[in-house]
């Protein structure tokens, strides 16, 4: 059952995420997605499965994973898609005082194919040529990761999670050139001439780090977080006339560039209030300023996007915990040099503990995605996460 869910492991990316290495992955828990897509906090508080300073604080053996329905509409255009998002194993090894842990989650994603509208035109030559261009990416960099997460006082914990990076981008263009001819009542028709393709593949290897520090006493939690990474190797392979398919067959690359990036940097602050018993407030600040890398190396050239992320959620446990209702709301600025995206939404949730040791979590998303280019693109989505977490007691 692992192995088939690392076989088809995919993960949520914006129809419109054509830069830099494709779309930053962040919690896909769907019981942090719940509350405003929150790094730092969740609404599982039973499990304590989803921050990474404050795993520790369970005897269980915890096992979760997750999965997601997507619908994206973009102006006349709809998108679904139905993807698994991640895995982790937690485990303590000493009671309520130290946790180890195993994750493996995507790192960057993009799955979308992209067809150029209009026709551009070639008039060097003797006669005017016109041509059209076709884009599939599939794929991105994943994780694997080792946590470990500790209580330092009684009001002071931390956690760390280190990060080995691997996986490979696939890009295929498809350029057709057309001759240009024209009826008798001078309209203009266009007759095919040529198909000019390739196939690229960018194999990334590097190493990274997350850490995350915790201050908290009954009711309240002060939460900051920081990665620290390496550059990240990339080999990219060039393949000339040849469609993804048929590298199967053992075709030799024409072309091999090697080249390393920088690595992005992120930061996390939030703070949560237990306003009584049953009810939870967060609140969170997410800011990523992406790798420094030649734009020649992304996607259609596209640099990445500088993130600021402000997110507020709310959580209630109600019939003595066995069920948690969740609600978030969020809006991200992402800009770069030549755009600028405004992403806001908000999310529900519902946490369900009816069965000892197994927690179900469902979040519905529902958000806008506006970009602002040489035209206004808004994106708009509906999206559907469940997660599955069983536990149990291996250690007395």
């Amino acid at each position: 059952f692992i192995i088939t869910i690392i076989s088809f492991y995919y993960s949520y990316e914006s129809k419109l995420s054509f830069y830099g290495s494709g779309q930053k992955i962040s919690n896909l828990n769907p019981s942090s997605i719940s509350l405003g897509w929150s790094n730092l906090f969740d609404s599982n508080s039973q499990l304590n499965a989803s921050s990474l300073s404050t795993f520790y604080n369970s005897d269980l053996v915890r096992l979760t994973m997750s999965t997601d329905f997507k619908y994206n509409f973009i102006s006349d255009n709809q998108y679904f898609s139905q993807q698994m998002n991640y895995f982790s194993f937690l485990f303590p090894i000493q009671k309520q005082k130290k946790s180890l842990g195993f994750y493996l989650a995507p790192l960057y994603r993009i799955n979308s194919n992209i067809i150029e509208k209009e026709f551009s035109y070639n008039t060097d030559g003797e006669d005017p040529l016109a041509y059209k261009s076709e884009y599939n990416f599939s794929g991105g960099p994943s994780s694997f990761s080792v946590l470990f997460s500790s209580q330092i006082t009684n009001h002071l914990s931390l956690g760390f999670k280190l990060n080995t990076i691997f996986g490979s981008l696939y890009s295929y263009g498809e350029h057709k050139i057309y001759d240009i001819d024209y009826y008798m009542d001078g309209e203009v028709y266009y007759t095919e001439n040529s198909i000019d393709r390739y196939t690229v593949i960018k194999n990334y290897d590097g190493y990274g780090a997350d850490f995350e520090l915790s201050y908290h006493d009954y009711r309240n939690r002060l939460v900051a977080s920081f990665n620290v990474n390496n550059e990240t190797n990339v080999n990219e392979y060039f393949y000339d006339d040849i469609v993804p398919e048929s590298l199967e067959l053992g075709f030799d690359y024409d072309e091999k560039i090697n080249y390393t990036i920088s690595s992005p940097f992120e930061f996390n602050i939030g703070f949560s209030r237990l306003m009584n018993k049953k009810n939870t407030l967060t609140m969170e600040y997410y800011f990523y300023s992406p790798s420094d890398s030649n734009y020649n190396y992304n996607i259609l050239g596209n640099s990445d996007l500088t993130k600021h992320r402000l997110s507020i959620g709310y959580y209630q446990n109600i019939l003595n915990n066995k069920l948690t209702f969740s609600s978030g709301l969020y809006n991200i600025i992402s800009t770069n040099n030549m755009l600028e995206s405004n992403q806001y939404g908000i999310t529900f949730g519902l946490g369900i503990n009816y069965i000892k040791y197994v927690s179900a979590n469902i979040c519905l998303e529902v958000g806008r995605n506006g970009m602002k280019t040489t035209e206004l693109l808004e994106e708009n989505y509906i999206n559907l996460y469940l997660g599955l977490s069983t536990s149990d007691k291996w250690f007395k």
